[in-house]
């Protein structure tokens, strides 16, 4: 892919790639961060690769910048021979970066995270699969036989319809979904928080993507070892690119699953559905206490002949504005 001006410098000062080549503990910019700049560009009707300009008297001007920010910046854009090499290997490995300004970027972080849409992603394999309607399926690491058989089973079903299984590639529920889609020739969409090297280098995972089935994608560095804050942020990657989640079973108070099902709730980024069943864990019996939560029980595997995304339509109770289109702003802050 092509890069253009304006998302090379988007990358240049928010991925972390070839920091180390500058000094000085340089950082890139975060999420917010850049949030507050791209939105003085919007206000002053600029591209990002006006940055490559910032020491410029004009520049400094329009932006209002102080003299930290823009050596800060100037420090980050300096680095584009290294970077460039860096992003080289990456691409032989068949790993490729999007940033919000172009246009294969999912709009669906756009509508739903806006101003806290990563600027930077990593992905490898089939981008055109955000344009599919998809279901993510998540839970605990350590699940019972009830359970499992019901990720299984619903896995299975979503595949069968033609449903990307969307997940965080994490072990339990998450891997259990992903294997099944893999093994039934559907499509997934894995957002990791670590390891994303690794992860492409799997067998399964390498044979999905050749087929065009799988898309791997992640904001953070691909050579990130494993990072409790990251594994809680990808939380919000994982629904915001769903249509609806299926939380099969939950901690109650504590852990990844219960983090992103509340976090969702405050957020409303999601109809969600939680697995009720006669033995389901304390948190599941809690999540189902809140108002616009579905519940979701193995009935649904008797009514094989609806179509499964139908039928969370016709069962949702969450009005969900964010599944509306909305008219974006340039970097849809």
């Amino acid at each position: 892919m092509n890069i253009s001006n304006d998302s090379y410098a988007m990358l240049l000062i928010c991925s972390d790639l070839a920091l180390k080549n500058i000094g000085d503990g340089v950082k890139a910019f975060t999420v917010s961060q850049w949030s507050k700049l791209a939105q003085r560009l919007v206000e002053n009707k600029l591209m990002p690769g006006a940055l490559f300009d910032v020491a410029s008297e004009n520049i400094k001007k329009t932006l209002n910048l102080s003299e930290d920010e823009i050596a800060r910046v100037e420090r980050l854009l300096s680095r584009s021979g290294q970077f460039g090499i860096e992003l080289s290997a990456l691409n032989d490995k068949g790993i490729f970066t999007l940033t919000r300004f172009d246009k294969e970027y999912p709009e669906s972080f756009k509508n739903k995270l806006k101003k806290h849409a990563p600027p930077v992603l990593y992905y490898a394999g089939n981008l055109s699969l955000f344009n599919n309607k998809g279901i993510s399926i998540v839970g605990s690491r350590d699940i019972d036989q009830t359970a499992l058989k019901f990720t299984e089973q619903l896995s299975r079903r979503c595949t069968n319809d033609g449903l990307n299984i969307i997940s965080g590639g994490a072990r339990g529920v998450d891997s259990i979904a992903e294997n099944i889609a893999n093994k039934s020739d559907g499509t997934t969409v894995i957002v990791v928080a670590d390891s994303m090297e690794k992860k492409i280098r799997n067998k399964e995972t390498r044979e999905a993507i050749m087929k065009k089935q799988s898309l791997i994608l992640s904001p953070f560095r691909p050579d990130m070892p494993f990072q409790a804050y990251a594994a809680m942020e990808r939380n919000k990657y994982v629904y915001s690119l769903s249509d609806f989640v299926v939380v099969i079973s939950s901690d109650y108070n504590k852990g990844g699953t219960w983090a992103g099902a509340t976090e969702n709730i405050r957020n409303n980024w999601v109809p969600m559905f939680i697995r009720k069943a006669d033995e389901i864990p304390q948190g599941n019996i809690n999540l189902l206490k809140e108002e616009n939560v579905n519940a979701i029980t193995e009935q649904i595997f008797s009514e094989d002949k609806v179509n499964i995304y139908d039928w969370f339509i016709s069962q949702s109770i969450s009005s969900n504005d964010n599944l509306k289109p909305q008219q974006l702003s340039l970097f849809d802050l």
